[in-house]
Protein backbone atom coordinates (compact mmCIF):
# COMPACT_ATOMS: atom_id res chain seq x y z
CA UNK A 1 0.00 0.00 0.00
CA UNK A 2 2.85 2.28 0.64
CA UNK A 3 3.46 2.16 -3.02
CA UNK A 4 -0.29 3.39 -4.37
CA UNK A 5 -2.67 6.02 -4.37
CA UNK A 6 -6.49 5.71 -4.96
CA UNK A 7 -8.19 8.85 -6.43
CA UNK A 8 -10.08 9.99 -3.83
CA UNK A 9 -13.28 10.78 -5.72
CA UNK A 10 -13.81 7.19 -7.27
CA UNK A 11 -11.38 5.07 -5.41
CA UNK A 12 -9.41 3.87 -8.62
CA UNK A 13 -5.78 3.50 -8.11
CA UNK A 14 -3.74 5.75 -9.49
CA UNK A 15 -1.42 5.22 -12.36
CA UNK A 16 2.36 5.71 -12.05
CA UNK A 17 5.04 7.09 -14.54
CA UNK A 18 8.91 7.69 -14.07
CA UNK A 19 10.36 10.84 -14.80
CA UNK A 20 13.69 13.07 -15.53
CA UNK A 21 16.78 10.84 -15.42
CA UNK A 22 16.33 9.12 -12.61
CA UNK A 23 14.30 6.80 -10.95
CA UNK A 24 11.28 8.70 -9.86
CA UNK A 25 7.70 8.03 -10.02
CA UNK A 26 4.80 10.26 -9.75
CA UNK A 27 1.59 9.22 -9.72
CA UNK A 28 -0.42 10.20 -12.25
CA UNK A 29 -3.77 12.85 -11.32
CA UNK A 30 -7.37 10.52 -12.02
CA UNK A 31 -9.48 11.80 -14.86
CA UNK A 32 -11.91 12.88 -12.42
CA UNK A 33 -9.66 14.37 -9.90
CA UNK A 34 -8.77 16.46 -12.55
CA UNK A 35 -12.55 17.78 -13.30
CA UNK A 36 -12.80 18.38 -9.53
CA UNK A 37 -9.05 20.68 -9.68
CA UNK A 38 -10.38 22.32 -12.73
CA UNK A 39 -13.93 23.26 -11.31
CA UNK A 40 -12.42 24.58 -8.10
CA UNK A 41 -9.68 26.57 -9.85
CA UNK A 42 -12.70 28.15 -12.46
CA UNK A 43 -14.76 28.84 -9.21
CA UNK A 44 -12.01 30.33 -7.39
CA UNK A 45 -10.71 32.34 -10.22
CA UNK A 46 -14.46 33.86 -9.99
CA UNK A 47 -14.31 34.70 -6.95
CA UNK A 48 -10.77 36.42 -6.96
CA UNK A 49 -12.17 38.38 -10.31
CA UNK A 50 -15.84 39.39 -8.27
CA UNK A 51 -13.47 40.10 -5.37
CA UNK A 52 -10.88 42.57 -7.12
CA UNK A 53 -13.91 44.29 -8.89
CA UNK A 54 -15.52 45.48 -5.69
CA UNK A 55 -12.06 46.26 -3.96
CA UNK A 56 -11.07 48.22 -6.95
CA UNK A 57 -14.60 50.31 -6.58
CA UNK A 58 -13.43 50.98 -3.02
CA UNK A 59 -10.58 52.56 -4.14
CA UNK A 60 -12.11 54.49 -6.90
CA UNK A 61 -14.14 55.78 -3.60
CA UNK A 62 -17.45 55.41 -5.69
CA UNK A 63 -20.57 55.50 -3.55
CA UNK A 64 -22.99 52.44 -3.27
CA UNK A 65 -25.12 54.41 -5.67
CA UNK A 66 -22.09 54.41 -8.22
CA UNK A 67 -21.38 50.93 -7.73
CA UNK A 68 -24.40 49.99 -9.26
CA UNK A 69 -23.99 52.11 -12.56
CA UNK A 70 -23.39 50.12 -16.01
CA UNK A 71 -23.91 51.30 -19.86
CA UNK A 72 -26.10 47.72 -19.90
CA UNK A 73 -28.54 49.47 -17.89
CA UNK A 74 -28.27 52.97 -18.16
CA UNK A 75 -31.49 55.09 -19.86
CA UNK A 76 -30.73 55.75 -23.53
CA UNK A 77 -32.59 58.41 -25.45
CA UNK A 78 -32.38 61.49 -27.81
CA UNK A 79 -31.75 63.29 -23.66
CA UNK A 80 -28.55 61.36 -23.05
CA UNK A 81 -27.41 59.64 -26.12
CA UNK A 82 -24.16 61.66 -26.75
CA UNK A 83 -23.10 61.66 -23.16
CA UNK A 84 -23.60 56.92 -23.15
CA UNK A 85 -21.74 57.18 -26.35
CA UNK A 86 -19.07 59.46 -24.90
CA UNK A 87 -18.49 57.70 -21.63
CA UNK A 88 -18.23 54.04 -24.06
CA UNK A 89 -15.34 55.83 -25.90
CA UNK A 90 -13.45 57.42 -23.11
CA UNK A 91 -13.91 53.46 -21.77
CA UNK A 92 -12.66 51.91 -24.94
CA UNK A 93 -9.63 54.16 -24.67
CA UNK A 94 -8.68 53.78 -21.13
CA UNK A 95 -8.74 49.88 -21.92
CA UNK A 96 -6.20 50.12 -24.81
CA UNK A 97 -9.53 49.42 -27.58
CA UNK A 98 -9.03 52.47 -29.45
CA UNK A 99 -5.52 54.61 -30.40
CA UNK A 100 -5.93 57.87 -31.84
CA UNK A 101 -4.79 61.20 -31.14
CA UNK A 102 -8.29 62.71 -30.23
CA UNK A 103 -9.59 64.31 -26.84
CA UNK A 104 -9.78 61.69 -23.68
CA UNK A 105 -11.93 63.60 -21.32
CA UNK A 106 -15.64 64.29 -21.18
CA UNK A 107 -17.08 67.84 -19.75
CA UNK A 108 -21.04 66.69 -18.88
CA UNK A 109 -23.44 69.51 -18.33
CA UNK A 110 -27.08 69.38 -17.50
CA UNK A 111 -29.56 69.93 -14.71
CA UNK A 112 -29.98 67.75 -11.34
CA UNK A 113 -31.21 64.31 -11.65
CA UNK A 114 -30.38 64.53 -15.94
CA UNK A 115 -27.58 61.31 -15.71
CA UNK A 116 -24.07 63.01 -15.71
CA UNK A 117 -22.79 61.27 -12.43
CA UNK A 118 -24.36 57.84 -13.45
CA UNK A 119 -22.41 58.38 -16.83
CA UNK A 120 -19.25 59.02 -15.06
CA UNK A 121 -19.30 56.46 -12.30
CA UNK A 122 -20.18 53.70 -15.35
CA UNK A 123 -16.79 54.58 -17.05
CA UNK A 124 -15.06 53.66 -13.70
CA UNK A 125 -17.18 50.96 -13.19
CA UNK A 126 -16.89 49.16 -16.53
CA UNK A 127 -13.20 49.82 -16.58
CA UNK A 128 -12.84 48.01 -12.65
CA UNK A 129 -14.60 45.35 -14.16
CA UNK A 130 -12.93 44.94 -17.49
CA UNK A 131 -9.26 45.88 -16.31
CA UNK A 132 -7.03 42.85 -16.14
CA UNK A 133 -6.49 41.20 -12.67
CA UNK A 134 -2.97 39.65 -12.80
CA UNK A 135 -2.45 36.25 -11.55
CA UNK A 136 -0.80 36.95 -8.35
CA UNK A 137 -3.43 39.20 -7.31
CA UNK A 138 -5.32 36.12 -7.72
CA UNK A 139 -3.94 33.82 -6.04
CA UNK A 140 -3.36 36.15 -3.14
CA UNK A 141 -7.51 36.99 -3.14
CA UNK A 142 -7.97 33.05 -3.22
CA UNK A 143 -4.94 32.59 -0.34
CA UNK A 144 -7.10 35.58 1.91
CA UNK A 145 -10.10 33.41 1.47
CA UNK A 146 -9.46 30.30 2.50
CA UNK A 147 -8.30 31.67 5.35
CA UNK A 148 -10.98 33.15 6.45
CA UNK A 149 -10.61 36.56 5.43
CA UNK A 150 -13.56 39.03 4.41
CA UNK A 151 -13.73 42.07 2.17
CA UNK A 152 -12.42 44.60 4.57
CA UNK A 153 -9.46 42.82 5.60
CA UNK A 154 -8.06 41.85 1.81
CA UNK A 155 -5.27 43.52 0.24
CA UNK A 156 -6.55 46.38 -1.24
CA UNK A 157 -6.43 46.12 -5.07
CA UNK A 158 -5.33 49.95 -5.90
CA UNK A 159 -7.52 50.99 -9.16
CA UNK A 160 -6.08 54.30 -11.93
CA UNK A 161 -9.31 55.27 -11.61
CA UNK A 162 -10.74 57.82 -8.63
CA UNK A 163 -14.29 59.62 -8.31
CA UNK A 164 -14.46 62.74 -6.05
CA UNK A 165 -16.86 65.34 -5.71
CA UNK A 166 -15.79 69.37 -5.69
CA UNK A 167 -16.55 69.89 -2.07
CA UNK A 168 -14.71 67.04 -1.10
CA UNK A 169 -11.77 67.72 -3.06
CA UNK A 170 -11.04 71.24 -2.08
CA UNK A 171 -11.68 69.99 1.85
CA UNK A 172 -8.54 67.60 1.15
CA UNK A 173 -6.81 70.21 -1.26
CA UNK A 174 -6.65 73.21 1.27
CA UNK A 175 -6.38 70.71 4.37
CA UNK A 176 -3.64 72.91 6.34
CA UNK A 177 -1.91 73.78 3.04
CA UNK A 178 -1.01 70.41 2.75
CA UNK A 179 -1.44 69.99 -0.68
CA UNK A 180 1.74 71.22 -1.02
CA UNK A 181 3.59 68.19 0.13
CA UNK A 182 4.65 65.28 -2.38
CA UNK A 183 2.86 62.65 -0.53
CA UNK A 184 -0.35 64.56 0.41
CA UNK A 185 -3.58 62.82 -0.19
CA UNK A 186 -4.92 65.06 -2.73
CA UNK A 187 -2.29 63.96 -4.51
CA UNK A 188 -4.09 60.26 -5.27
CA UNK A 189 -6.95 61.93 -7.26
CA UNK A 190 -4.57 64.51 -8.98
CA UNK A 191 -2.58 61.71 -9.96
CA UNK A 192 -4.77 59.44 -10.73
CA UNK A 193 -3.20 57.34 -13.66
CA UNK A 194 -6.37 56.09 -15.82
CA UNK A 195 -9.53 58.80 -14.73
CA UNK A 196 -10.01 61.21 -12.43
CA UNK A 197 -13.63 62.20 -12.41
CA UNK A 198 -14.20 65.32 -10.38
CA UNK A 199 -18.34 65.79 -9.81
CA UNK A 200 -20.70 68.31 -8.91
CA UNK A 201 -18.13 71.47 -10.01
CA UNK A 202 -19.87 74.72 -9.53
CA UNK A 203 -21.14 73.98 -6.05
CA UNK A 204 -18.48 76.51 -3.95
CA UNK A 205 -19.44 79.62 -3.60
CA UNK A 206 -16.97 81.41 -1.49
CA UNK A 207 -13.02 81.69 -2.22
CA UNK A 208 -13.19 81.69 -6.04
CA UNK A 209 -9.42 82.52 -6.18
CA UNK A 210 -8.92 79.43 -4.12
CA UNK A 211 -11.03 77.28 -6.11
CA UNK A 212 -9.55 78.44 -9.59
CA UNK A 213 -5.80 77.70 -8.10
CA UNK A 214 -6.75 74.33 -7.15
CA UNK A 215 -8.52 73.56 -10.37
CA UNK A 216 -5.34 75.17 -12.62
CA UNK A 217 -2.59 73.02 -10.51
CA UNK A 218 -4.67 69.82 -10.84
CA UNK A 219 -5.79 70.03 -14.57
CA UNK A 220 -2.62 71.56 -16.14
CA UNK A 221 -0.80 68.90 -14.57
CA UNK A 222 -3.61 66.23 -15.85
CA UNK A 223 -3.32 67.80 -19.42
CA UNK A 224 0.70 68.00 -19.56
CA UNK A 225 0.40 64.62 -18.60
CA UNK A 226 -2.21 63.79 -20.63
CA UNK A 227 -4.15 61.82 -18.35
CA UNK A 228 -8.29 61.24 -18.73
CA UNK A 229 -10.74 63.87 -16.70
CA UNK A 230 -14.35 63.89 -16.07
CA UNK A 231 -16.29 66.49 -14.84
CA UNK A 232 -19.76 66.77 -14.10
CA UNK A 233 -21.63 70.42 -13.75
CA UNK A 234 -24.94 72.27 -13.88
CA UNK A 235 -23.50 75.54 -14.66
CA UNK A 236 -23.99 76.80 -18.35
CA UNK A 237 -20.69 76.88 -20.39
CA UNK A 238 -20.12 80.67 -19.97
CA UNK A 239 -20.75 80.13 -16.06
CA UNK A 240 -17.81 76.92 -15.88
CA UNK A 241 -15.71 79.32 -17.48
CA UNK A 242 -16.64 82.02 -14.94
CA UNK A 243 -16.10 79.85 -11.97
CA UNK A 244 -12.93 78.23 -13.52
CA UNK A 245 -11.14 80.95 -15.16
CA UNK A 246 -9.92 81.43 -18.45
CA UNK A 247 -6.65 79.19 -18.41
CA UNK A 248 -9.09 76.22 -16.74
CA UNK A 249 -11.24 76.34 -19.04
CA UNK A 250 -9.10 76.72 -22.38
CA UNK A 251 -7.48 73.29 -21.38
CA UNK A 252 -10.25 71.63 -21.20
CA UNK A 253 -11.49 73.21 -23.86
CA UNK A 254 -8.47 71.24 -25.50
CA UNK A 255 -8.44 67.83 -23.78
CA UNK A 256 -12.31 67.11 -23.42
CA UNK A 257 -15.41 66.46 -25.17
CA UNK A 258 -18.72 69.29 -24.01
CA UNK A 259 -21.81 67.39 -23.98
CA UNK A 260 -25.00 68.89 -22.77
CA UNK A 261 -27.31 66.55 -21.36
CA UNK A 262 -30.95 67.87 -21.62
CA UNK A 263 -33.41 65.40 -19.85
CA UNK A 264 -36.13 66.34 -17.86
CA UNK A 265 -35.61 65.98 -14.12
CA UNK A 266 -38.49 63.94 -14.02
CA UNK A 267 -36.08 61.13 -14.97
CA UNK A 268 -33.81 61.56 -11.26
CA UNK A 269 -35.94 58.28 -10.06
CA UNK A 270 -34.98 56.18 -12.92
CA UNK A 271 -31.28 57.51 -13.43
CA UNK A 272 -29.47 55.02 -10.63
Amino acid sequence: MANKRFCVVCGKEKEQRLVGFGDIKVFIECECERKLREEKEIKNRGFALKTAVELRDRSSHLSTLGRRASFDKAISDEHNERALNGGKYLLDKLLGKIEDDKKDGLVLIGTRGSGKTYVACAVIKEFNAQYPVSDETINKLVSERDRGFSLKWHTPVSSPCKFITESDLFAIYYDNFNYRRVDSPANEFKCAEKLLVIDDVGTLHHELGRIQAMYLNIIDYRYSEGLSTVITTNLPRKELCDYLGDRVYDRLLSCCYFVDLTAPQSRRDNVI
